[in-house]
């Protein structure tokens, strides 16, 4: 393997190890390329020259794991980098948990690598061991896998399953969770939601579900961020499932919270689609935006 000499803008291709050029597609107009082909490194690629080598040389899933959060921490786009990333994952995914899997998938997504066959295969490895998965560790996989549309209704439906076997065994623990714990968990309700409304799944169960959690972290004495309260609102709009005893709650927070009046537009337009009206509300919004 040759040295590094720069990295250049270059299309988005990427050599595979079996030989010949595979597409390689990044949601990025500008990306670093490697040329290993070079016989000099300088300063400003010996670091990447170090972590493509850290990445040849790594023997088991931790370490590939740790790589691969550095990598992404550092927003390298290094698609030769990528490339060994994934191929090194196939290999060690078995010795991976389910929190590093997903957070492996969901690094892909954060680079923006728009290739369906990493997607496809993350998909295969997550099934047979999807019964293993914590609320925290789906609502990453949900968030990833839905970004570019990389799912179908079987496997939203094997998640949906998956998610409803994990609450009816903690269903009698919730009033127990502490107020760390429950934000945790009802964030991950609120991304999962978010993702099934964006690919138009509406499982009717899975809302049930993160209504409970949603419900009760709106009655607890917590700071809901409002984009939090906007996913909320635009997930149950864009499914049409009209939940006026949350939409009430959340009413009641979107006056003492900081939010735009492109976002009060929003709130607005969606409550309005659902049929759903506050009187409180619209007082409110008509004041801010007259």
């Amino acid at each position: 393997m040759g040295k590094i000499l720069h990295c250049v803008s270059h299309s988005c291709r990427t050599h595979d190890t079996t030989g010949g050029v595979m597409p390689y597609l990044l949601s990025k107009k500008q990306i670093s390329y490697t040329q290993h082909n070079s016989r000099n490194i300088n300063s400003k690629n010996a670091y990447l020259y170090d972590l493509y080598r850290s990445l040849e040389n790594c023997k088991n899933a931790s370490n590939l794991y740790k790589l691969s959060c550095k990598i992404k921490g550092c927003q390298i786009y290094d698609l030769y980098i990528w490339r060994l990333i994934e191929q090194k994952f196939y290999k060690f995914h078995k010795d991976l948990t389910p929190k590093e899997i997903s957070s492996i998938i969901n690094h892909f997504k954060q680079i923006k690598i728009n290739d369906s066959k990493i997607y496809e295969r993350c998909v295969d490895i997550i099934l047979p061991t999807i019964g293993s998965y914590s609320v925290q560790d789906l609502s990453v996989l949900c968030l990833s896998l839905t970004y570019f549309n990389k799912v179908n209704s079987s496997f939203m439906d094997r998640v949906a399953d998956a998610i409803i076997k994990l609450y009816e065994s903690e269903k009698t623990k919730i009033q127990q969770l502490c107020k760390k714990e429950l934000q945790q968990i009802f964030i991950s309700y609120v991304h999962i939601i978010g993702a099934y409304s964006k690919v138009g799944h509406k499982h009717i169960e899975l809302f049930k579900i993160a209504s409970v959690y949603i419900h009760l972290a709106l009655t607890a004495d917590m700071y809901i961020p409002p984009k939090i309260l906007i996913k909320i609102i635009t997930s149950y709009s864009t499914v049409k499932i009209k939940h006026s005893k949350i939409f009430e709650l959340i009413a009641k927070h979107i006056p003492t919270v900081k939010i735009t009046d492109d976002e009060l537009k929003s709130i607005k337009r969606n409550f309005d689609q659902l049929g759903y009206s506050c009187e409180t509300l619209d007082k409110y919004i008509q004041y801010r935006l007259s």
